[in-house]
């Protein structure tokens, strides 16, 4: 018995599909990656903003936290980095700071009792602050004049660190990428053979 079958147009079409797949891989690899980027940036907002009982937009404006694509030099690796700025911020920046009679309200999960808001001269709006304990001048060199003297003030800035839960976040999201990389990666593959001409 014999059986022939004509395959040189499935073999044609099949060659035409996978002529130009390096490019089409390379290309939904680098689609993948940002799609991850971005991905991964909207997690840890949005974890660092139920934590920290603050708006997304609000974390959004510090400009605290940046995600990137790298590629190193001479070889085709790529990784994403996550950045998390780590700095104490300004307890003013976490929303409007209003007087109250006891202290200063910032949102309705923040309260410095006895603080107090003042607008210092090299500063753009109001700020808070309160009056340090066991406070000495400290011998130090003036800015404006050179000279070294006795200087300072009573008064301490109120910050609010976001270290703790900026590390609980990228813990949190850290083992999520990969999988989250493999199914984006599917999709683009998908698209480039499949849907993409």
């Amino acid at each position: 018995m014999l059986i022939e079958q004509e395959v040189s147009g499935d073999i044609e079409e099949l060659i035409a599909l996978f002529k130009h797949s390096p490019q089409k891989a390379e290309q939904a690899i680098h689609r993948a990656l940002a799609k991850l980027s971005r991905w991964a940036e909207r997690q840890v907002l949005r974890d660092m903003s139920r934590r920290m009982k603050v708006s997304q937009k609000i974390l959004k404006e510090l400009n605290r936290i940046r995600v990137r694509l790298n590629k190193s030099y001479g070889s085709k690796e790529r990784y994403l980095t996550l950045w998390i700025g780590i700095n104490e911020v300004g307890a003013h920046r976490l929303g409007n700071p209003r007087q109250t009679r006891r202290g200063v309200r910032v949102s309705s999960h923040r309260f410095w009792e006895n603080s107090f808001l003042m607008q210092p001269v090299n500063a753009s709006r109001e700020l808070i602050f309160e009056r340090k304990d066991n406070w000495h001048h400290r011998y130090q060199r003036s800015k404006r004049s050179g000279r070294m003297m006795w200087m300072g003030l009573p008064l301490e800035k109120k910050t609010v660190r976001i270290d703790v839960e900026a590390e609980t976040s990228l813990k949190k999201v850290s083992p999520l990428l990969v999988n989250r990389f493999t199914d984006l990666l599917h999709q683009e593959l998908n698209y480039a053979f499949n849907i993409e001409s």
